[in-house]
């Protein structure tokens, strides 16, 4: 095997030259650190020895005790600070110290700092590790105080060691390499275990150390007397407080630079903040004083020789009392001190020079690869010579610090000042001209300038402290004592000063014209939550670089896989865009998000990030606006179309082009208006909250010609006509035929008596029968239910609640409170058994709607929404007949409040049309399904509607809950939760297809005898296969993703009604017919239905308890030909789950077991026998 083959072999799957799995921003799931886990991390990174041994760096020096400890605190205090400011990217963006380095140095310019941290990462590892080699020789030790003789040493002496010291390194080097393979977002159980053992160790040697001092006290290491000159030179207590001071933040100088690595695993920001500013400082200055306090107590016993390093002192007292008692302390110390020796090393040195170097190398070296790597070479820096003395080792400790400060201090200025916390993540992994952090050649030559004025100064002052022959003036060596202040902070102004003065234009005309921070942070998170590891190249990397404005982009990626034909919806208010292009794939919303803001925030001279998927702008126009055209070239040729806004007109071919209209001129009134008589109106109208009227809808077929109220309107109705009700346009319509002017009617509400009496009687009712539980209810609504069925506009359904909860209707009311009592038992405050019924809601929730729709509005459609998904009786084995006419209710409640329309131009609010484009898409997906349940024809027509697909804005709408309302919902259920917002995205595009397959194959009339509709039906089936390979992981189904069960459910459902169309017809003629459909058909079924299988296999128990919606009579896939031993599996799997025993759990099993048995004892034996009575029927039927 030749070295090229070699090589390709150790590339890792999904690694390129900038970025892999391990470089990239760390996803939610791998978010696993909280406050408690960055506690644990410092309490092992300072208190261990080397921490412990800083006191043994200040006090020989001439400082006394205190002043020590003085200098410990501060400088402590300084370096906590420091620490939380180079950190802040890394909680923010969720990104490493290697690729924010990209940001300040440029792509290549990066590779300086990242090494310098490597090497670091090489010499902490190997001290560390020797350091750990001599406490596990204390454990060899205690078995046998005779080791030396035991073990010859054939090592000179001038090395500082002996063989039985080695040996003792090499086996914690070997112990240590199994805990290297633990990831960091892995870590926290090692963290618990080891920082319970390593601060009960401190302590129990501090409590020892002073109740064995005896009468004669502390030893001279407290003496407080002063023999320098408080001030004056270099050599004088002040300067020398200073040295400490920095010698004390020098010493954890690496620690801080990197820090970025692990705050980028932080659960939230305020974890790794709150997390280190607690426990640094803390554990910092515990471990020092513990370190001095044991020295002074443990000093006059030993002869007055002040003995610091921790391992000597346990060698010198067991020399001293060779007895069973002192052994046993030996073994259990050593013990103690390697468990922290290695919390401290790992994280700290191992994994932390894995990280840098798998992002250097991202091709070949993940982090597990790159911390054997440090492992491997750490012995090279020969760390048993770094310890020989206490001043050898204080400048090992704080000369560093000398070229890390520089480094800090611009990272700093980059993120705080100069970028105004403002970051561009796609950009940091794209390694050419494209990127924003490019430069020049990939270098941002300030950077370099910086650090060198930061460093310069203070190398002679460094000089002399390594070699003590040479002299340099006394303003060296003060200025050397402030290296690490100096450095951070010259670096820090310079950096910002040349930033300033010789700007990189892009880069500032970014900052300037990007959102805010907290924008950014938001949306990054979330676009890169959703993107996978196949794909991580190819997101990052598409970038086409755009001197002109350009109004045609490529797709690449999972852009391209999955949404050739995303575009951009119009701007809030904008002119309709006439017809807009469908997406003819089964398009992720995460694709169709990321393709479509991508292109609207390109601009020249200045880029807005790219994917943001909540922040819009219009799209730039062209130079000559009058034809502009949006292209995009389609990896599918022959795409079935889906269902679609009726005013679309289907692409076909490669690519597909969308005229923008011109703006009319004039008033920009309808340009087929009958006469100059228009109206104006731009005011902002609403049509929700309207007190005592309600909105209908006025369209075509209205009674007044929609042309002749535009232009007549004042004339159409008045007083005369005795109609209580007020015209508003929302719209003026557009130059195309189908965009016409818009008018609602504001009817006043008015029921006869006996009706509100009625309405009144069932609210009291209702809240009657939940007593005082109804904010428990709520909560466990917005926790179980709302996740997987986001109907509900949840703010303005709370803030309603809390001021005026009887202002709701009471229909909504009753279904929250009923979908929400069957997770009654999960609330362990409400008592059991649960003291009334879910009928009784039910019912009166349905009395209240029937009349409540007399005066529809939008919650009262989420009312119709949520009771079609309410349990129906156990004895049902089917869809009872009342949800098909609930379905037919809330489909006519939403036309007639016209959400069949495209709200997008009209003069209303902005929240009131993204949730009006949210309701009608539940709406259809409901009817859809409702249509495959009942094996109706569904009651919106493919003509009927024009409404644009919901985008993930419109799904975050009214989800994020203020303060003043958190006492309604858990914490959980405060903030916007992305993945639930793609789940019903997605739920969207399936229930699409669905449509589409029913429109091919599944009407009265037939058409499957159309060749063009089995090809849609062969396409769509291409498409529909990928779908489970390209949603992102937050939607599949596992242990902490339950929630997406129905959306899976939902896709291999569409598979079953896809099959049984592609099969048809399944006659006994056809399953002896060579080539017939059913043939052609069965072995690709019966492949493709093995991951039906798989997610059946994944459903735990306790996920059939969450919330499934109504989609549970389509669980069994039995309309695939002769798929015996497949459903055999499946109803192994259901027999399984029925043992769960849950109420809930068994009404939704019931209708899959009825069917699969059904299955088994007909059709199986239809299929293997025949049926001359079946021949002219499908063998197989839903």
């Amino acid at each position: 095997m030749g070295l090229k083959e070699l090589v390709k072999r150790a590339e890792l799957p999904h690694g390129s030259q900038w970025i892999n799995e391990d470089v990239r921003p760390v996803e939610a799931e791998r978010r696993t650190w909280t406050f408690l886990a960055y506690h644990n991390f410092w309490l092992l990174i300072n208190c261990n020895i080397a921490t412990y041994l800083t006191g043994s760096a200040l006090i020989p020096l001439g400082l006394t005790w205190w002043q020590a400890i003085i200098a410990i605190v501060v400088g402590n205090f300084v370096a906590t600070g420091a620490l939380l400011l180079a950190s802040m990217a890394g909680a923010y963006y969720h990104i490493g110290f290697p690729v924010f380095s990209r940001a300040v140095w440029g792509i290549w310019g990066s590779q300086f700092t990242i090494w310098n941290r490597i090497f670091l990462s090489f010499v902490w590892y190997g001290f560390q590790s020797w350091v750990g080699g001599q406490c596990l020789y204390l454990m060899l030790l205690s078995w046998d105080p005779k080791l030396e003789d035991h073990i010859p040493n054939h090592i000179p002496a001038d090395t500082g060691m002996t063989t039985a010291q080695f040996v003792s390194y090499f086996i914690f080097c070997i112990v240590s390499l199994p805990l290297l393979w633990i990831r960091p977002h892995r870590l926290q159980n090692f963290f618990y275990f080891a920082s319970s053992v390593t601060i009960v160790f401190f302590i129990v040697l501090l409590i020892w150390a002073l109740a064995t001092m005896g009468s004669d006290g502390f030893g001279a290491t407290l003496d407080s007397e002063n023999v320098l000159p408080l001030t004056g030179g270099p050599n004088s207590v002040a300067w020398l407080m200073v040295y400490g001071i920095m010698s004390t933040v020098g010493s954890i100088a690496a620690g801080i630079l990197n820090q970025n690595d692990y705050a980028r695993l932080s659960r939230r920001p305020m974890h790794a903040i709150y997390g280190q500013a607690v426990a640094f400082p803390l554990y910092g200055i515990l471990a020092s004083i513990i370190g001095i306090l044991v020295t002074a107590a443990t000093q006059k016993r030993m002869g007055g020789e002040a003995v610091w390093n921790p391992p000597t002192l346990f060698v010198r007292l067991l020399e001293n009392d060779n007895t069973p008692g002192t052994r046993a302390a030996l073994f259990f110390s050593g013990l103690a001190l390697v468990i922290s020796q290695m919390g401290s090393n790992l994280p700290g040195n191992g994994l932390a020079g894995g990280i840098d170097l798998a992002s250097v190398f991202p091709r070949w070296l993940n982090i597990r690869r790159g911390a054997y790597i440090t492992a491997i070479l750490s012995p090279i820096v020969n760390p048993w010579r770094l310890v020989n003395t206490a001043t050898t080792f204080l400048t090992v400790l704080s000369g560093y610090g000398v070229f890390l400060a520089p480094m800090t201090g611009l990272m700093v200025s980059s993120y705080v000042i100069v970028t105004k916390q403002k970051m561009n993540i796609d950009d940091l992994y794209v390694g050419n001209k494209d990127s924003l952090y490019w430069y020049n050649s990939g270098i941002n030559w300030r950077a370099p300038i910086a650090w060198i004025i930061g460093v310069a100064p203070c190398l002679p002052g460094f000089i002399a402290a390594v070699s003590t022959s040479v002299t340099v003036p006394a303003g060296a060596t003060e200025l050397y004592y402030l290296n690490y202040l100096y450095g951070f902070l010259s670096s820090a102004l310079v950096y910002w000063a040349l930033h300033a003065a010789f700007p990189d234009k892009r880069l500032a005309a970014w900052v300037a014209e990007s959102p805010d921070a907290k924008t950014l942070q938001r949306e990054y998170q979330e676009k890169w939550d959703m993107i996978d590891a196949p794909h991580l190249e190819e997101i990052a990397a598409g970038h086409p670089q755009t001197k002109e404005p350009k109004t045609t982009t490529s797709q690449s990626g999972l852009m391209a896989k999955w949404s050739p034909i995303a575009t951009r919806p119009p701007p809030e208010g904008a002119p309709p865009l006439g017809n807009t292009p469908s997406e003819a794939t089964l398009a992720t919303p995460v694709s169709q998000e990321a393709a479509r803001i991508d292109r609207a925030t390109r601009v020249a001279g200045a880029r807005r990030p790219a994917g943001l998927v909540c922040q819009s702008s219009p799209v730039e126009a062209p130079s000559n606006p009058r034809v502009p055209v949006v292209s995009e070239t389609s990896p599918f040729q022959d795409d079935a179309e889906l269902p679609s806004p009726s005013g679309s007109e289907q692409p076909r071919g490669d690519s597909v082009s969308c005229p923008v209209p011109e703006p009319s001129d004039g008033d920009g009134s309808s340009s087929i208006g009958l006469s100059p008589l228009q109206i104006q109106d731009y005011a902002v109208h609403a049509l929700e909250d309207l007190g005592d009227r309600t909105s209908h809808c006025l369209g075509l077929a209205a009674e007044q010609d929609t042309y002749f109220l535009n232009a007549f309107r004042s004339l159409i109705l008045d007083e005369q006509n005795e109609v209580d009700a007020k015209i508003i346009q929302v719209t003026n319509g557009g130059p195309l035929p189908h965009q016409h002017p818009l008018h609602f009617l504001l009817l006043l509400n008015g029921f006869p008596e006996h009706t509100d009496n009625a309405l009144a009687a069932a609210s009291d009712n209702i809240e009657a029968i939940v007593g005082p539980h109804g904010p428990a209810l709520i909560r466990l609504f917005f926790t179980h239910v709302h996740p997987v069925y986001p109907v509900v506009s949840k703010v303005r359904f709370l803030r309603r609640y809390a001021e005026a909860k009887l202002t709701l209707p009471a229909s909504l009311r009753g279904a929250v409170y009923a979908l929400a009592c069957v997770f009654w038992r999960f609330d362990k405050s409400l008592p059991l058994p649960r003291p009334f019924e879910q009928h009784q809601l039910i019912s009166e929730a349905h009395s209240s709607l029937r009349r409540e729709l007399e005066a529809p509005n939008l919650f009262k459609l989420q009312a119709c929404m949520l009771l079609l998904h309410l349990t129906p009786p156990a004895i049902d084995s089917v869809e009872t007949p009342h949800t098909w006419t609930l379905t037919a209710q809330a489909t006519a409640c939403a036309q007639m409040i016209g959400l069949h329309q495209d709200p997008t131009p009209w003069n209303i609010a902005t929240w009131e049309k993204r949730l009006r484009r949210k309701l009608w898409w539940f709406t259809y997906a409901t009817d859809a399904w409702s249509s495959v349940c009942h094996g109706n024809p569904p009651h919106i027509g493919a003509e009927t509607f024009d409404t644009a697909l919901p985008t993930l804005e419109d799904m975050r709408f009214d989800e994020n809950v203020p303060e003043d309302l958190f006492y309604l919902v858990d914490p959980g259920s405060r903030a916007f939760n992305v993945p639930d917002g793609y789940r019903f995205l997605e739920m969207v595009n399936i229930a699409r297809n669905l449509r589409s397959i029913l429109d091919c194959g599944f009407q009265v009339k037939r058409n499957m005898g159309n060749p063009e509709s089995r090809a849609q039906l062969v396409a769509l089936h291409g498409r529909i296969k990928e779908w489970t390979s390209f949603i992102p992981h937050c939607l599949t189904v596992g242990k902490d993703t339950e929630n997406n069960c129905p959306l899976n459910l939902s896709y291999h459902a569409t598979q079953v009604l896809l099959f049984r169309g592609l099969m048809s017809p399944a006659t006994k003629e056809a399953k002896a017919t060579p080539g017939s459909y059913l043939q052609q058909w069965l072995s690709i079924a019966l492949s493709d239905f093995r991951s039906f299988t798989t997610f059946m296999g994944n459903v735990s128990p306790g996920a059939l308890t969450g919330f499934w919606g109504r989609r549970k009579s389509l669980l069994p896939p039995v309309d695939v030909q002769a798929a015996y031993q497949l459903l055999e599996k499946y109803h192994q799997a259901l027999q399984r789950l029925e043992a769960a025993k849950d109420e809930a759990a068994l009404v939704l099993l019931r209708p899959a077991m009825l069917r699969i048995d059904s299955f088994f004892a007909q059709a199986t034996e239809l299929i293997k026998k025949g049926n001359e009575d079946a021949v002219a029927s499908p063998a197989i039927s839903m």
